[in-house]
């Protein structure tokens, strides 16, 4: 790594990687230097290209706790850092900025209030990062769950990549419910869940889940679109802008290109 990027990089080695389709996939990357952050932060990643950085930011899945650290990743075929960071496998390095960014969720979860977390594919991983550490807690005895319902939306029923780990916590966690669903079911044979894209069904599992004004907060992770759909319902239910959080994970109105990946 050239002396004027490790000021700012480190170099990251990959150590586990996990397909789930032809363009989703996570990796687990070991680092050398202490990295401290927050369920719902991301670390921003990248390579070199023609001896630049070419980075983007990527939320994280693993827990603060964890030796390493995950990544939910998905393939953009004309975007700017997927291609590169696609064929890297177990062995390989990139690099990783040395601090941590993003305030999503930085005020923790209120006890006395519904969680309501609503999600597109990637999006899943800020959330993934807050259960796994309450998870580790209530093991502890530290911490007592409160009620969380997590809606993801994907196309097909394989990109719902963390789903056999969201059914372990629902196991454990007795106030815990995970929604999987999917809008394009004629192209999935078998499933028999959910149907409709997150923003469509958000309504329907807030009202059954109790999320009213005052009483429950929802946090909206992934696509703009459904962002921007997911808060105009929520807000017309009677929400306040400050009981909807959102990370979305491209600016809204642009497509996931080389401009804006």
């Amino acid at each position: 790594m050239p002396t004027d990027l490790s000021d700012k990089y480190e170099s990251v080695e990959i150590v586990e990687r996990n397909d789930f389709g032809p363009d989703l996939w996570s990796i687990r990357v070991s680092h050398g230097q202490p990295f401290d952050f927050r369920p719902g932060q991301y670390a921003t990643l990248g390579v070199e290209v023609d001896g630049k950085p070419l980075e983007r930011p990527y939320s994280i899945v693993s827990s603060p706790e964890e030796a390493e650290l995950e990544f939910f990743v998905e393939l953009i075929p004309d975007g700017a850092l997927t291609p590169y960071l696609y064929p890297l496998q177990v062995g390989d390095r990139l690099l990783m900025r040395k601090r941590p960014k993003g305030l999503f969720l930085k005020t923790g979860l209120a006890p006395d209030r519904t969680h309501l977390f609503l999600a597109t594919v990637t999006g899943i991983a800020p959330f993934a990062s807050i259960l796994r550490q309450l998870q580790r807690l209530q093991r502890r005895g530290e911490v007592v769950p409160p009620k969380i319902v997590l809606v993801q939306g994907a196309s097909f029923s394989h990109e719902f990549g963390y789903a056999q780990e969201m059914a372990q916590l629902s196991g454990e966690f007795p106030d815990f419910e995970y929604v999987p669903t999917v809008s394009r079911p004629w192209g999935d044979s078998g499933w028999e869940g959910e149907i409709g894209r997150a923003e469509d069904v958000l309504r329907k599992h807030a009202d059954r889940s109790g999320i009213r004004p005052g009483r429950g907060m929802v946090y909206l992770c992934g696509h703009p679109g459904m962002i921007s759909t997911g808060r105009a319902v929520m807000l017309r239910a009677g929400l306040r802008d400050e009981d909807i959080l959102e990370e979305q994970y491209w600016p809204e109105g642009k497509a996931p290109n080389s401009a804006s990946e």
